[in-house]
């Protein structure tokens, strides 16, 4: 796929202010986008972005890193985690729905008023997680590390923990 130049001077800033540790540069907010109309190019730099409405469907997201980025109200619909990194990132009325995460990481990452269906979760970690206000239905989790995470006000139905 070829780069969306729409969004080609966002990334340039946004890859500057990574490399410059915020001193230089802007950081990456995209509002109201589907992803599909990112590049592989831009998908790999979502590091440390603020993503508000913004929609993810029918994608596989691979070796991809979401390190500290703030999510607001964004809708993941039949995707696939493989290798991802969450961590330290703050996710915030947000639905999944029908998407796998596999052997990714969600370590110190904060999730508010989150909304899973149908999700399956696999060799994934979420190690000093926080969840507050969040709801899984039809949910499967296998092999998952949820040492020291912190849970406030979870609904759950219809969900499995399978240690292998």
């Amino acid at each position: 796929k070829q780069m969306n130049t729409n969004y080609t001077g966002l990334f340039t800033r946004h890859s500057i202010w990574i490399d410059s540790e915020g001193e230089r540069g802007e950081q990456l907010v995209l509002e109201n986008i589907d992803i599909v109309l990112l590049s592989d190019e831009q998908l790999k730099l979502l590091i440390e972005s603020v993503l508000s409405d913004c929609r993810f469907a029918d994608i596989s997201l691979i070796d991809r890193d979401f390190y500290h980025t703030e999510m607001y109200s964004c809708d993941f619909r039949n995707v696939t985690f493989i290798n991802t990194v969450f961590t330290k990132s703050e996710i915030n009325d947000t639905r999944f729905t029908s998407t796998r995460f596999i052997k990714s990481n969600f370590s110190n990452t904060e999730l508010f008023d989150c909304d899973f269906s149908e999700c399956v979760f696999e060799g994934s970690s979420f190690i000093s997680a926080g969840f507050w206000n969040s709801r899984f239905h039809e949910c499967t989790f296998t092999d998952i590390d949820f040492e020291s995470a912190y849970f406030e006000n979870i609904g759950l139905s219809d969900v499995r923990f399978i240690i292998r």
